[in-house]
């Protein structure tokens, strides 16, 4: 899979304070966007196992991850693999149920919604308590809301785009205050943005909150003795501790994925994240060990930097390359590519080509045909920019060989219609790093996707947005998603996000090129675990043997 605003190793040092270049929704962890395995019919749990652990002892399993987490810092975090560590230590206000749902987690109901949509009220559950064992109440949330908000580092501020206030009326009562109606809020608050941290420990360490994060959730902070390792265990103070049977979880980064294959099937770890297309049949086929798939809700594709010339949170200008200065090249690189061959040769053909930042699986699908390859027209628009030819560019790319794969894969086929691609591997959080400064010209990442489509949209290709990394800065794409974020109208916001597709292909800032399908591997000692449609690896319930 790719890179995903979203995966990839990054070596050795560890890199406690990324700044919120760094943050990237999600993109999708490896280099296909966010990716997620199969869960079970009725409350997502697998019912496969994963084996005894390699490393530790009974009651402790090791999860492979497919690149690095950026900082463990909720404010600023954007990679996909991220997402999987806290899904276990971090609890949200919402989660999702298999069924793509949103439902309760630390809220104890869904919002109350009033004043036309501009004031939400939420009841939380009474009697929690952070990793610190400090109470959760509704001081606690109004105090990470407000500081998602103003932290000059925040990336969630541009997720809570329009939450001007948050009061509260009681203990275990919250009260979101809107300029205007926020339709995906809820959904937003299903994901980091509803994430609520220590305020005792935010207040203690603020900016250096990554180097010992506190949450509510089933396992707290232990230690990162390196960037590739981040070790959990059990919370004493987690509200349903009694069927919390893990004492501790490893996170380890394995960049190659044979030898997360061959970890996984040498019982070095338990569970393999994001394990790639070519290892599937293998570790179908041995008796250890079993593999679930998933359709991901979000996206991969190409980065075109047009107008990121200081960074993303920046002022917007022209970059230096040609992409930038003659339009016509994205549509002509476009057609250079063709998404079923890559498709094919990099994914054995299980994932699914596409063309919009809207999988074909989610309701609010928009039904665009895709340009098929055409290197006779490709040439054209390249000759009328009167620009010689080969025409050089640089394509940034994780340090991971199925990315390097892909790379090769456009370099080869942008090639034919006069493209001299040269590939730039870097580490991944180097790349989003790079990517958020706006050095690069072109960038192939993903997403890994989210329930309400704005999440896969707005942080994209707004101006200002944290992951806006091409800068685009189009006013009539940006009226169409302010629109669509504002309506209660499902059959509104339907036409909406159909509009705005045909403006980005319009422009092209981002050349979308597959939708993933995502394969979590699993020893069979192993139990419990939760692998919902947002690929997440939830591990509250998992047991070993």
């Amino acid at each position: 899979m790719v890179s995903n605003r979203l995966n990839f190793r990054v070596n050795r040092r560890l890199r406690y304070h990324l700044v919120a270049a760094t943050t990237a929704a999600t993109l999708v962890g490896g280099l296909a966007a966010c990716t997620s395995p199969t869960t079970t019919a009725g409350g997502g749990t697998s019912n496969s196992s994963a084996g005894t652990s390699g490393t530790g002892g009974s009651g402790s399993i090791t999860v492979g991850l497919a690149s690095a987490p950026d900082a463990l810092n909720p404010t600023t975090a954007s990679t996909f693999v991220g997402r999987s560590v806290f899904a276990n230590m971090c609890q949200k206000l919402y989660d999702i149920n298999a069924q793509l749902t949103i439902v309760p987690q630390l809220a104890a109901s869904l919002p109350v919604i009033t004043d036309g949509g501009r004031t939400y009220t939420i009841q939380l559950k009474p009697g929690l308590k952070f990793n610190d064992g400090t109470p959760f109440n509704a001081a606690a949330v109004q105090t990470t809301l407000e500081h998602y908000l103003t932290d000059p580092q925040s990336v969630r501020a541009a997720e809570l785009k329009g939450l001007t206030s948050v009061s509260v009326s009681g203990p275990d009562t919250v009260v979101l205050h809107l300029s205007t109606p926020f339709a995906p809020l809820t959904s937003v608050l299903a994901d980091r943005s509803g994430m609520i941290l220590s305020p005792t420990q935010l207040k203690k360490l603020g900016s250096n909150f990554a180097q010992d994060p506190v949450c509510v959730g089933p396992y707290e902070f232990s230690s990162r003795p390196s960037l590739d390792t981040i070790i959990l265990k059990k919370s004493p103070y987690y509200y349903g501790k009694a069927h919390v049977h893990l004492s501790q979880i490893t996170f380890e980064a394995i960049t190659d994925p044979s030898t997360m294959a061959a970890d996984l099937e040498s019982g070095q770890i338990q569970v393999a994240d994001e394990v790639t297309p070519q290892n599937v049949q293998a570790l179908k086929n041995n008796a250890n060990t079993t593999v679930e798939s998933q359709n991901s809700l979000g996206y991969s594709g190409l980065d075109i930097n047009t107008g990121n010339v200081n960074g993303s949170l920046k002022p917007y200008g022209t970059a230096n390359n040609p992409f930038a200065t003659h339009p016509t090249l994205r549509e002509a690189l476009e057609l250079s590519l063709n998404r079923a061959q890559l498709n094919q040769v990099a994914f054995e053909g299980l994932y699914t080509p596409g063309c919009t930042p809207i999988p074909p699986n989610s309701p609010w699908a928009v039904n665009v045909p895709c340009p098929a390859q055409n290197i006779t027209e490709a040439k054209k628009l390249i000759a009328a920019t009167g620009l010689k030819t080969p025409i050089h560019v640089s394509l940034m790319v994780p340090n991971n060989p199925l990315n390097l794969q892909i790379g090769s894969i456009i370099q080869s086929m942008a090639a034919q219609a006069g493209f001299a691609v040269s590939l730039q591997p870097l580490e991944f959080t180097t790349t989003l790093t790079r990517a958020a400064a706006g050095q690069f010209e072109l960038y192939v990442i993903g997403w890994s996707g989210r329930v309400d489509p704005d999440q896969n949209i707005f942080s994209d290709w707004y101006p200002g947005a944290g992951l806006n990394y091409t800068g685009a800065d189009y006013p009539a794409l940006d009226n169409v998603l302010l629109e669509a974020r504002a309506s209660t109208s499902t059959t509104q916001r339907q036409a909406l996000y159909t509009q705005a597709v045909q403006l980005m292909h319009t422009e092209l800032n981002i050349i979308y090129l597959w939708y993933p399908k995502v394969f979590l591997g699993l020893s069979k000692k192993v139990t419990g675990v939760q692998y919902l449609p947002d690929s997440l690896i939830r591990l509250e319930y998992a047991r070993v043997g």
